[in-house]
């Protein structure tokens, strides 16, 4: 009787572990056996437990960074470039090998952006929002993220763009 009953308590606590509940907005990505196996959306969903664990939490709202002054000289006016950045995910399978530092990718590759813009400011009446998207995602959709909004701070939005 005792050993019938262990069986199932444990049998019933694996189906407990198995089962997931994503809500919405969210993507968790399954690794089986240390490695990627698949995205589950939100709803419920089963996962084999002791073989496939819930890896990331991939938050599908999007989410604000600081951006820090940086050197920035435009149309022969210098100024410190800075604000806040919005990004959002959009293929969390491509954003699970860097989920642990997507912050710095983001960052990374929106400075290197604004170095370019520096070189060669984009011709036309452009916002350095826009020039700023333009420039930054081309290379970001290869990482499954989208910048979506960028709020130059200070003597930025002055900066001639």
């Amino acid at each position: 009787m005792g050993t019938s009953l262990s069986l199932v308590i444990a049998a019933g606590c694996l189906a407990v572990f198995s089962l997931k509940r994503i809500p919405a907005g969210q993507a968790y990505t399954v690794h089986r056996f240390g490695r990627y196996c698949r995205t589950l959306s939100s709803g419920v969903h089963w996962i084999l437990p002791l073989v496939e664990r819930v890896s990331h939490r991939v938050s599908l709202t999007g989410r604000a960074l600081r951006i820090e002054p940086q050197a920035l000289a435009a149309k022969g006016v210098h100024a410190a470039a800075r604000g806040t950045v919005w990004y959002q995910v959009l293929d969390p399978e491509r954003v699970d090998a860097e989920f642990e530092h997507l912050d710095d990718v983001v960052l990374g590759e929106v400075r290197s952006a604004l170095r370019r813009l520096d070189d060669s400011p984009p011709a036309g009446a452009c916002s350095l929002n826009d020039a700023l998207k333009l420039e930054a995602n081309g290379e970001l959709r290869q990482h499954g993220v989208v910048i979506t909004r960028f709020k130059p701070q200070g003597d930025a939005s002055r900066s001639g763009y």
